[in-house]
């Protein structure tokens, strides 16, 4: 799917990231199903607006703020439960 010199361009760039920000993790690409490296984005969906948006409902700004919040575990974490 990626092309080889794109996959190492994202390693190169990953690896300039790293030694910048050593305490932050980086995530450019995944392995698929096929065992095929390909890019994160490609799993990036659109979600819909809360229907009260859509349809012009009472709805305050700060709680149209909070839709944007995801919950997220570290992968460590879920390692350390199995």
């Amino acid at each position: 799917m990626e092309s080889e010199q794109l996959l190492q361009e994202a390693d190169r760039w990953l690896a300039e990231l790293e030694t910048k920000f050593p305490k932050r993790n980086f995530t450019a690409t995944v392995v698929n199903l096929e065992g095929v490296s390909i890019f994160v984005t490609r799993y990036i969906k659109a979600l819909q607006p809360p229907e009260a948006v859509v349809d012009g409902g009472d709805v305050s700004v700060s709680r149209m703020c909070n839709v944007n919040y995801q919950p997220f575990v570290y992968c460590c974490v879920i390692s350390t439960l199995l």
